[in-house]
């Protein structure tokens, strides 16, 4: 009798267990890489990046597959009506919890589509605040289809894995998209949105082989677009930028290199001080450097001292770059915003800070020496 009780239990439970009758197989997914946003003829334009994952596994030989890369278009009178006209040409269900990054073009930074991609991004559950953000000047589906190198696949690449080459050379730094959002949302902070731009340099037995690069920024502030800047123009700012791990200096006189420096563990800071209604600024930064390339001798004081001049040269040129297009390329608002709040409310024009030449008061670049090229440096 036990034993029949039992019995009768066990089945009861059982049926009270979840299946997986409802859950779908992974090849029935399509997987969005990234997801490129632009505005033409007065309609939101949405382009999905899905790639074939098993590209990334290896064959029985040890092989790997060349990667298959499908780009997808929908457009519509909104952002979210554009997925949906999507939707209604795509064979199986798109998943978006698989997303690495979001690109918007030119156009749609100028027109205001960003607010309607952070609403829908906010609202549905499958949308991640962890992934990259770009912007380009390129035809979005020219840079979905741009392919990686040497057969990697495309999720490691300038578009999908930005910081592996950053690391290498610290230039452009890339952007989450929850960092977007965190200086969208607030005043006195500029956007550093960085743009990606489509490189000939590479060749694949003997053809070209485009390939993506950082090619500048554009600027956002107020929730407005300002402006792109190509990256000469922007040398000065990775020596403010806190995530800068390693990047070179080139020594030159007029057009001759005499060393090439790589500068890390690289420490800014920038103090205001507001004075008889103005706001200045004294910039710090402290830095090591080594020496992989030197065409001449150099006492080390004195190579310290000519890299710390170009530093200084490079960062003013920058600042007043930005300040042509009334840019602040520095990000100098944002340390009265935050140290100095009830001064920012008195100095603020329109959520902007008045910004001239003068408003930084100086530049004090220190260096040190550490390693390489111990022959020619006294």
């Amino acid at each position: 009798m036990k034993l029949t009780q039992s019995i009768l239990v066990i089945l009861l439970l059982s049926l009270l267990l979840t299946g997986c009758w409802g859950a779908k197989e992974i090849e029935h997914m399509i997987y969005v890489n990234s997801v490129g946003v632009d505005y033409r003829n007065d309609k939101v334009v949405i382009y999905l990046q899905i790639i074939n994952f098993s590209g990334i596994a290896k064959k029985e030989s040890g092989q790997s597959q060349r990667q298959k890369t499908y780009v997808a278009k929908g457009e519509g009178n909104s952002f979210d009506a554009a997925i949906f006209h999507l939707y209604s040409t795509s064979p199986q269900k798109i998943a978006w919890s698989h997303v690495k990054t979001i690109v918007f073009s030119e156009e749609a930074l100028k027109h205001g589509i960003v607010n309607e991609v952070l609403d829908v991004w906010d609202r549905y559950y499958e949308f991640r605040y962890t992934v990259w953000t770009m912007a380009t000047k390129e035809p979005i589906e020219e840079v979905f289809n741009t392919p990686s190198t040497a057969e990697l696949s495309v999720l490691y690449s300038q578009l999908n894995s930005p910081l592996n080459p950053y690391t290498q050379s610290s230039e452009i730094a890339p952007l989450y998209l929850y960092e977007f959002i965190r200086k969208w949302n607030e005043e006195g902070q500029t956007v550093l949105l960085p743009y990606l731009t489509i490189a000939r340099d590479w060749t694949e037995n003997k053809k070209v082989s485009p390939k993506l690069k950082p090619g500048g920024i554009c600027f956002l502030e107020n929730k407005r677009f300002q402006r792109c800047m190509a990256r000469r123009y922007l040398l000065g700012l990775r020596w403010l930028e806190k995530k800068t791990e390693r990047t070179p200096l080139e020594i030159k006189e007029k057009n001759s290199v005499r060393a090439i420096l790589v500068m890390n563990k690289i420490k800014p800071s920038i103090k205001p001080k507001v004075t008889a209604g103005k706001a200045t600024f004294n910039i710090k930064i402290s830095m090591q450097a080594t020496i992989p390339e030197l065409k001449e001798r150099f006492k080390e004081k004195e190579l310290e001292e000519l890299a710390a001049r170009e530093i200084k040269k490079q960062i003013m040129g920058t600042y007043l770059k930005g300040l042509e297009s009334g840019v602040d390329v520095l990000g100098l608002s944002e340390t009265i915003y935050r140290d100095m709040p009830n001064a920012w409310n008195r100095l603020e024009e329109g959520g902007k800070l008045p910004l001239d030449k003068s408003s930084i008061a100086s530049i004090d670049v220190k260096v040190k020496l550490m390693n390489g090229g111990i022959s020619k440096v006294k």
